[in-house]
């Protein structure tokens, strides 16, 4: 958070090192159009002004609202950086990323209840001021499209901010950037469970025991038990395996809920070695190892490459589920800086519907964000993962 400059408009400033942003929101704004507003910032990336945290990854960058405001900050978007120029002034923390949709939706949902408004290009001439729950609604499903109860029906794939492709440019470099964790942008329909910290662990398990047993009452006191027992046992069972967090998400559907879990795990594997890289040597191991019905696929996207392994199975035995069919999806992505692999582990037992939980998957997984160290920064950082929503 930041303290200036105020979201009010300023006398205009050019700075004509910076001319890359939106045309389509320039247009739209200049024509007072808020329908046209919406559609670019739902299609088209644009300029949002970002400070750095401690491990020198990027993070929103807002302001304060204006003075009667019922909430304390404002949310600024800019068409152009010539646009963002003009509104820092002489301020020296110039810093921005260019992000879409599938960036700015999971943020408004994590931060909505403390931003009072969003306004493009707040420095003019063309000041446009959208509420937060119109920005949501133009960011998410389109009237008459198929319901997404998810909140992530966006197919543009993986994408990467300016700073990302900054801090990418320097992997070669002596002391150059390299990816030190993942990010996980889960809208609110995820039930989160931290795997590092022990307490908090037991207690986000007898939150979400309770959240899905309220129904039942006092008389479900005997499942609640049974199942945070269960919880329990499996996300100990995560963190000894180098699990980082958990995720539940448990939805309505026509005749039963949708249920599927995540764990994100993060594996320091150190240089590769003999000119093979982590993702072939683990490709190369899960191949030997397919059966009829898996499916293994490597996919290119801007921030990197990710191998999809999927497979059937069944429950584990100890926890009574050896008569339950498995769908298992497993995403493996090398950080930035060919050092360390991220995992997002699916699973679910929904395996009737498996080209609709790919589509679910897929999303999550190019919902993520990689964190990048600043060049030159120690390496020894214990952030390695984080789950946001």
């Amino acid at each position: 958070m930041t303290d200036t400059p105020r979201a009010t408009p300023s006398s205009p400033r050019p700075d004509t090192r910076f001319g890359t942003g939106s045309a389509l929101l320039a247009t739209a704004a200049a024509a007072a159009d808020r329908a046209a507003v919406g559609r670019a910032l739902r299609e088209d990336a644009v300029v949002v002004p970002v400070v750095h945290r401690d491990d020198g990854t990027p993070q929103v960058r807002v302001f304060p609202a204006q003075e009667d405001a019922t909430r304390p900050y404002a949310l600024c978007l800019f068409s152009t950086t010539d646009a963002l120029a003009s509104f820092l002034a002489d301020d020296p923390v110039r810093a921005f990323s260019l992000r879409r949709r599938d960036s700015l939706l999971p943020f408004l949902h994590r931060h909505g209840a403390t931003i009072d408004q969003v306004v493009v290009d707040p420095a003019g001439p063309h000041t446009m001021t959208l509420g937060v729950d119109e920005v949501e609604a133009a960011l998410g499903p389109l009237p008459g499209s198929d319901d997404d109860p998810t909140g992530m029906a966006d197919d543009t794939g993986a994408g990467i901010s300016i700073d990302g492709l900054h801090a990418m440019a320097t992997l070669d470099e002596p002391g150059g950037s390299r990816g030190i964790g993942i990010e996980l942008n889960l809208p609110d329909h995820w039930a989160l469970i931290d795997l590092d910290d022990a307490e908090q662990r037991d207690r986000q398990i007898r939150a979400i025991v309770k959240q899905q047993s309220a129904a039942l009452g006092d008389r479900g006191a005997p499942l609640r038990r049974d199942l945070r027992e269960q919880l329990g046992t499996v996300a100990e069972r995560a963190a000894g395996a180098g699990g980082r967090v958990m995720a539940y998400l448990v939805l309505p559907g026509k005749e039963a809920a949708l249920a599927l879990n995540l764990t994100l795990y993060w594996h320091d594997l150190g240089p590769e070695a003999g000119g093979v890289s982590h993702l072939q040597r683990i490709h190369d191991r899960l191949q030997r190892g397919l059966g009829p019905d898996d499916a293994l696929t490597t996919t290119e996207t801007l921030s990197g490459p990710f191998l999809r392994h999927v497979r059937a199975a069944h429950g584990s035995p100890e926890l009574g589920g050896q008569d339950v069919p498995l769908l298992l999806v497993d995403y493996w992505a090398p950080a930035p800086g060919a050092q360390s692999v991220a995992r997002l582990a699916f699973s679910t037992p929904h395996v009737e519907i498996r080209e609709a939980i790919l589509g679910l998957t897929d999303r999550v997984l190019f919902a993520t964000e990689w964190l990048m160290s600043e060049p030159g920064a120690s390496p020894d950082l214990d952030e390695p993962a984080r789950a946001t929503r």
